[in-house]
């Protein structure tokens, strides 16, 4: 019996670990969901007429807490330099299961002139002079009467700045599977209506086809042949003799 109760007790110390593990992984997974659509858009204040920016597309963020239509968020940079927290309205995010080891992007967008980063995104307060070729940490986009303006973060002040004052760049997807782009397989037809594929036409249909014509054609010609072999018949006057005709 002492035996027995050893071997429980450490096998219970074998697993624990690792069932604790998975528990407090699965845990941190479920935190995270993702920006499914190209217009996701994240406010700095449940209060906010117009968002701060729209998040990126296929990227992630951290969930805090959900409550009165919005979902409070997090989004960190991977170096860990900047992080923002802001609400996302519910429903419009996606909770795909994937290991999520990468969640948030990050990219370095650089500037193409002299330019200036803002405080709003219609450009109209001015936070600081930035030179060309000074890197910045994209976060977002938004679309203004200015045109498309990037929220980035520089030098740990966040701003936006004007698209035609950044060198072209791209955006991959994040490398986790696109599950929620799954296509939607089309109903089947109930069997009573389902339409039947009609025989494909062989070649023996045409032979007969045209074994049917050539002996129609050939009979024609018999009876033709046979009309015309029939003479017609010529109705002969009945002719007598009378002796009256010479008296």
């Amino acid at each position: 019996m002492k035996k027995f109760i050893s071997l429980i007790l450490v096998a219970y110390l074998c697993f624990f670990p690792l069932m604790t593990n998975n528990g407090s992984k699965a845990q941190a997974d479920s935190s995270f969901m993702r920006v499914i659509t190209e217009d996701t858009p994240f406010y700095k204040n449940v209060t906010d007429s117009a968002p701060l920016f729209y998040l990126p597309y296929t990227y992630y963020v951290k969930v805090l807490s959900e409550n009165n239509g919005f979902i409070h968020v997090e989004c960190l940079v991977n170096d860990g330099l900047i992080a923002l927290d802001g609400y996302v309205p519910s429903g419009i995010l996606y909770q795909d299961e994937l290991d999520v080891t990468s969640p948030y992007l990050s990219l370095k967008i650089t500037t193409a002139t002299n330019g200036i980063l803002y405080e709003d995104c219609n450009l109209s307060t001015p936070i600081r002079y930035v030179f060309k070729d000074r890197q910045m940490q994209y976060f977002g986009h938004i679309k203004t009467s200015q045109g498309i303006v990037y929220y980035v973060g520089y030098n740990d002040v966040l701003g936006y700045v004007k698209e035609d004052a950044i060198m072209p760049f791209t955006i991959n997807n994040h490398p986790n599977e696109l599950t929620f782009l799954t296509p939607i397989e089309p109903e089947t037809p109930p069997e009573n209506q389902q339409n039947e594929t009609p025989e494909p036409i062989t070649e023996d249909f045409f032979e007969l086809k045209i074994i049917i014509i050539v002996c129609l054609i050939f009979a024609g010609l018999i009876a033709l042949f046979i009309a015309l072999k029939q003479k017609p018949k010529t109705n002969v006057a009945a002719s007598y003799y009378d002796d009256n005709d010479y008296e």
